[in-house]
Parts: structure tokens; sequence; C-alpha cells
């Protein structure tokens, strides 16, 4: 039976979605559990996170079970097409699996490719790094305080260092007319609200209540959410606490706080950037990498 013209087959129509995907900015979570006992028993995920941006695929903190997490969530994606990978810190929940990544994308050393960018105390004989893979990367990127890397009209800008017990740093992407910043570990300090602005914010959250432990708590949330005021903030890393609580019922209490629209991340979950960009109102100050 012939196919009446201009109708499209099942198929084809598939491949355009597909396609429309692919092509669409997007961050995959691969993981929203932090902290030790959260990694232990995989009550969340622990893979960090996958941005799709600009046609490039860069993967952030692939901590325990990332790769795993990776082909599960994204069955159909080759790991071998990520472009950049990048630690904000050494901490095991931040890059377990980064030396399992370096050897996949490489091929095992045979296909020399891909950008891996981390912070000085990643590398050598106290950081996490397998030496031998570096050879294999086509370029190895150390971050510093108010760096700025460019990825083919992708900008990133790692404007601060965290106060954290290693070297870590949080960042700034930059890409058309938008910005999302990534707020890792950290003790709250007065200059992330200034340092982290932007129209989509990502916050590492572990714990319910401040405590001697340097990593933000949900009244430290709430003082950068109501600073930066963003178009969409999103909550992700969780520990036992914020477990316990209900991340949604956190998540629900700063946007009652702040009047800002505040997610809770989920395993998994695909984020378009145009979907989060489609909260609260744009503000030009955002676009700059300053």
């Amino acid at each position: 039976m012939k196919r009446a013209s201009g109708v499209k087959s099942k198929s084809s129509k598939t491949s355009e979605h597909d396609q429309e995907a692919a092509n669409r900015d997007e961050i995959i979570f691969l993981g929203t559990g932090g902290a030790r006992y959260v990694i232990a028993k995989q009550l969340r995920a622990t893979g960090g996170m996958l941005f799709r941006i600009g046609g490039k695929n860069v993967l952030v903190d692939p901590g325990p079970e990332s790769l795993y997490r990776l082909l599960t969530y994204l069955p159909k994606f080759n790991p071998e097409k990520i472009d950049a990978i990048l630690l904000t810190h050494k901490h095991i929940d931040h890059s377990a699996d980064i030396n399992v990544y370096l050897d996949v994308i490489t091929r095992g050393g045979f296909k020399k490719h891909g950008i891996l960018l981390a912070p000085a105390d990643a590398f050598g004989e106290e950081g996490v790094i397998f030496k031998y893979l570096l050879d294999f990367v086509e370029r190895k990127v150390v971050i510093k305080a108010d760096m700025d890397f460019e990825l083919n009209g992708v900008s990133f800008h790692f404007p601060i260092r965290h106060q954290h017990r290693v070297e870590t740093y949080g960042f700034k992407l930059l890409h058309n007319d938008y910005t999302v910043s990534y707020i890792s570990d950290t003790k709250y300090f007065a200059d992330l609200g200034s340092a982290y602005a932007a129209d989509i914010i990502i916050m590492n959250l572990i714990k319910l209540e401040p405590s001697e432990i340097d990593h933000l708590s949900v009244d430290d949330c709430a003082q950068i959410i109501s600073s930066i005021r963003p178009r969409v903030a999103i909550i992700t890393h969780f520990g036992m606490t914020m477990i316990r609580a209900g991340p949604w019922n956190v998540a629900r209490q700063l946007k009652d706080r702040t009047g800002i629209t505040v997610l809770a991340a989920e395993d998994g979950r695909h984020y378009p950037v145009d979907k989060l960009l489609s909260y609260g109102v744009k503000s030009s100050q955002f676009t700059t990498s300053s």
C-alpha cells in the first residue's frame, strides 16, 4: 500500500523527535544524592549532572555509579560523545567515576579526546585522577578563581573559591542570552550571591540546619535565592536530613519564603533550559560573566 503524499512514517517522526531533543539545551541529573550514608546506601543516585548545551556535552561531578546512571537514564546516548568533564572538587561523591569516564571517552587511550577541568589538588599524588589517563585527553585545564573557559560558544566562569575542606569551585555558564550557575559544596559566605547571579541557579543542599559542616543549609539557600532572585532555583545533592524531610517539601518552603520558584531535582530527570527560563522574569544583569 502506498503512503499518502506528505504523510510521514512513525519512524520518521520518531527520528525527528530524537533530533529535536538532541538539539535542545537541557540539564540532566544523573544523581541528586550527597554525603556518606546516602552514597553507601544509594538512597539517591550520586552520578552528577550532564549539561547538554549548544550542541556540547559537559559532564559535571561524576560521583559513584555515574556511568551506570548515564547509560540507564540516557540509553541512546554514547558516552564517547562527552566533550568535557568538570570536577568542582575531588571529594568521592563528586569524582568517584572520573577515571572510568576518561578511559571510556578516549577508548582506552586509542582516541585522544575530551577536555578535563579540575582544581589543582585533584591532580598529582594526593589527587583522584590517574596520571596515565591525562595523556589521553586533548586538554587539561586547572580551575582557578576568576577564570574563564570557552567551549565552542559555551562560556564558563569560575568566580570564586569556595569555603570547603578541599579546593572547590562552582561555575557560571553563559550561552546565547541566558546564564546558569552551579553552587557546589561550600560553607555559606556573603560573596556567594554576587558571584553566582544568574537566570537559573543550582545549589547543593545537603542539610536542613546550619552546623559546623561546611555545606549550605536551608536558611543559607533562602538567603542566596533572595539575594540573586533568579528565574528559578534547583536544589540537589541531598543528605539524610533533607531526604527525611522530603526535598519537595523543602523546595516548597523555600518558594514560600523567597517568592521564587524552587524545584527539587529528581534522579534521571531532564530539565529543558527553555522550560526553566519560562519561570519568573528575566533580568539583563545576568547576561554578563562577571
